[in-house]
């Protein structure tokens, strides 16, 4: 299921489409990475004993182009959040901190 990075960041609720059936609202929460699945019980295929769940994986969609607006909001972000390096913690598992 692709999803924004607002919306990742931030949380919401996504309507996801079934197999045949009426789509489901997911809520998101704030700070889901990409690649989380989630799980929508009873919305996936039919099976013998009943329906089965309707996994969701997200992702995450960067956008391929931005107007000035965005770009500045994007550049504001950045600045907000220079000193956070979220590969930090991988340099020190391979030094074997």
């Amino acid at each position: 299921m692709p999803v924004t990075f607002v919306e990742a960041a931030l949380g919401g609720e996504v309507k996801v489409p079934t197999l045949g059936g009426p789509p489901v609202t997911l809520k998101l929460p704030a700070g889901t990475p990409g690649g989380r699945t989630m799980r929508a019980r009873g919305k996936g295929a039919v099976r013998k004993d009943g329906n089965g769940d309707l996994l969701v994986t997200v992702e995450v969609e960067v956008p391929k182009s931005l107007d000035d607006k965005a770009r500045q909001a994007l550049e504001s972000y950045r600045e907000a959040t220079a000193g956070e390096d979220p590969r930090a913690e991988l340099f020190q598992a391979a030094k074997g901190a």
